[in-house]
């Protein structure tokens, strides 16, 4: 089942399930919020404490709860850092955000809603559901990775998958920096580092041509790494925020980062490659 790939954003075309009909209008009352809490808890049991966060996410959590309030700081720090650079509209009709203490209990539900186990550990974006379900014992990082996605799907809907996965990947490991977020080197870099160095990487141009098929098929490690190398780029350069601001009209090609970037696709790829090789990763 694609769906449960690491956080393709079109899951709902590859899943046939839906958001249920208790999520499906803005919590405008105490009502409508104690029927979303009742349908979640109807759903994943008493051992669940259930709380809404920015007022448009509904997060359940079974472990600890110095966790769910390490959670809501994530979301709070994404979605300031998210609208004060990048986005501009909001969404409206609610998101659930399933926190998993383990490996054991995410997987136990995943087999029991999708039928079959996660393809990662991590966790993953279901959009036609609008719910994202991950094992919060591997950090807040991949939290912070999956809240991209339906706020970036309400704001770029047209956004290709190369960017969509690059941009959510630039904050699986990321610090604050006064009110914003700035991605650091993570663990994605040896991939693409050996594929640079075995002159087998995936040319720039390519990677604007990916579709999800693609993107998310037998080289998606590679893809993933290339992508969030590309962003990662942009964000040092200073260049990332007018890059999505310009892509945002234009989505077509490789054009505008041409254009912000006062490059051609050739001289950039150049320049872009010896940058990634000289960067190091340490694995703590």
């Amino acid at each position: 089942m694609r769906a449960l790939w690491l956080v393709p954003l079109l899951a709902s075309a590859a899943c046939t399930a839906a958001r249920p009909s208790y999520m499906a209008d803005s919590p405008r009352t105490e009502e409508d919020v104690r029927r979303i809490v009742d349908g979640i808890r109807a759903e994943l049991g008493a051992d669940f404490t259930i709380e809404r966060s920015e007022e448009i996410f509904f997060v359940a959590s079974n472990g600890s709860a110095s966790g769910l309030k390490e959670a809501h700081s994530t979301l709070s720090r994404m979605m300031g850092h998210l609208y004060s650079g990048y986005f501009e509209k909001r969404p409206t009709v609610p998101i659930r955000v399933y926190l998993f203490r383990d490996r054991e209990s995410y997987d136990a539900y995943c087999r029991k809603t999708y039928q079959e186990p996660p393809s990662t550990p991590f966790g993953f974006y279901m959009a036609g559901e609008r719910k994202m379900v991950m094992n919060i014992s591997t950090g807040t990082g991949t939290l912070a990775h999956e809240i991209v996605h339906p706020l970036i799907a309400e704001d770029f809907p047209r956004d290709p998958h190369w960017f969509n996965e690059g941009f959510a990947s630039l904050y699986e490991q990321s610090r604050p920096q006064g009110k914003r977020m700035i991605g650091l080197v993570n663990w994605r870099l040896p991939r693409l580092q050996r594929a640079l160095r075995e002159k087998r990487p995936v040319p720039l141009s390519r990677l604007f041509t990916l579709d999800g098929d693609e993107f998310y098929g037998e080289a998606r490690d590679l893809n993933y790494a290339t992508a969030r190398y590309l962003c990662l780029y942009l964000q040092e350069k200073g260049l990332l925020e007018p890059f999505y601001k310009e892509y945002r009209k234009d989505p077509s090609g490789p054009a505008i980062l041409e254009k912000v970037t006062a490059s051609t696709l050739e001289t950039l790829e150049t320049e872009w490659s010896g940058w990634v090789l000289g960067l190091k990763y340490e694995n703590r």
